[in-house]
């Protein structure tokens, strides 16, 4: 029972992460691309090197394209999505300023924000239309998906629960510890950036040559074609993986977890 529970909870979570690539994909279409990607990167390398299990080595990572094609550019539309809050702020302030609610503030950001967010605040001007406000605002954190987001909608939250004067001044604070942190995290990327690509070049680089020496040597051929070549190359590509993995790990920014993720305001 639990198990059959958790499969529709996953399957929420699969489409959730696609809706926010900014693709139009379902999870079904993504495995049907990676499966096709797989197969020619398969056929491909064998045909290449005589070797079929670097074929399947680069069928795997063939299958796992694109998603990691995806991955890269969820980051970067919700990374445009993070920098743009400073503004919005700045705008949503000068509503409020001349009089304008909180919610009415946030229905007009839907065309005069700035363009990363508008179709976020047309999200909720779609939402609320329907449903209780701060019910929309959790949905479209539940989208944004980001620790900065989380911190700025709360504050929102508690502006349309209390009204606008009460929460100014926290938005004005709001809008300077946002800047300073969106200025901390670009530095972090661009200083790790080299990094990165120096070590994930190391974990790849010996596949590419062994590739090119078994379509150049039959000697190469002829071993790699044995079971030590398969277990080999099977081992290889398993520390490659976990050292891809722990690139991808170490390489990360720290960022402040995310709040009330999961519920509401109290």
């Amino acid at each position: 029972a639990d198990r059959e529970r958790g499969r529709p909870m996953r399957s929420r979570h699969a489409a959730e992460w696609l809706g926010q690539t900014g693709a139009d994909v379902t999870v079904g279409q993504m495995l049907g691309l990676g499966s096709v990607v797989a197969g020619a990167g398969l056929v491909a390398m064998t045909a290449l090197t005589g070797v079929a299990s670097l074929g399947l080595l680069l069928g795997a990572g063939g299958f796992a394209l694109p998603w990691v094609v995806l991955s890269r550019r969820r980051a970067q539309l919700l990374g445009r999505k993070r920098e743009a809050w400073p503004d919005a702020l700045r705008d949503l302030l000068t509503h409020l300023r001349s009089g304008v609610s909180v919610h009415g503030g946030l229905l007009l950001l839907a065309s005069s924000g700035p363009d990363p967010l508008r179709s976020t605040f047309v999200r909720y001007q779609q939402l609320s239309a329907a449903l209780e406000r701060r019910t929309s605002l959790e949905v479209i954190r539940q989208e944004l998906a980001d620790p900065l987001s989380d911190r700025v909608i709360d504050v929102i939250g508690v502006a349309i629960d209390q009204g606008a004067s009460v929460v100014i001044e926290v938005l004005e604070h709001l809008v300077e510890s946002a800047s300073d942190d969106l200025r901390l995290l670009a530095d972090s990327e661009t200083a790790q950036l080299e990094t990165r690509l120096e070590a994930r070049g190391a974990a790849l680089l010996p596949f590419v040559v062994l590739a090119l020496l078994c379509a150049t040597s039959e000697d190469y051929r002829v071993f790699y074609r044995t079971p030590m070549g398969w277990l080999v190359v099977g081992v290889g590509g398993c520390f490659a993986l976990v050292g891809l993995v722990a690139i991808a790990r170490l390489g990360r920014v720290p960022m402040e977890g995310r709040i009330a993720a999961t519920g509401g305001w109290q």
